[in-house]
């Protein structure tokens, strides 16, 4: 199973990439993706540009085993919407098992 971790990442920082590896270790997954978003749909515009925010989550993972950075959202014209991201997980790896992994402050803006 590979855990998807889609976010903003405006900075990257140690409560994105601690709770992540403990999701991970807790449920034996193979891998984390980490997703930097391009438009987040529901948050302010980002302080930082996509480029910036990428070196820095590169930076930050680089020595970190089983983790990648996906970088299809800062790719993808208009806002990031995580169920298209999915469904272009899921066309990508048909046969793999994904867990998706969201901080509290998304969790908490969850209206329905």
């Amino acid at each position: 199973m590979i855990g998807i971790f889609g976010g903003t990442f405006d900075p990257v920082h140690y409560g994105h990439i601690k709770p992540a590896l403990s999701v991970q270790q807790a449920l034996n997954l193979a891998q984390i993706r980490f997703i930097p978003n391009s438009i987040p749909p529901h948050r302010d515009v980002p302080w930082l540009n996509s480029e910036q925010r990428l070196a820095l989550l590169k930076c930050a993972l680089h020595n970190i085993s089983d983790v990648c950075i996906d970088e299809r959202e800062l790719h993808r014209d208009g806002p990031s919407y995580m169920v298209e991201t999915l469904q272009s997980l899921k066309q990508d790896m048909p046969d793999e098992a994904l867990c998706l992994i969201i901080g509290m402050d998304a969790f908490y803006g969850i209206t329905s």
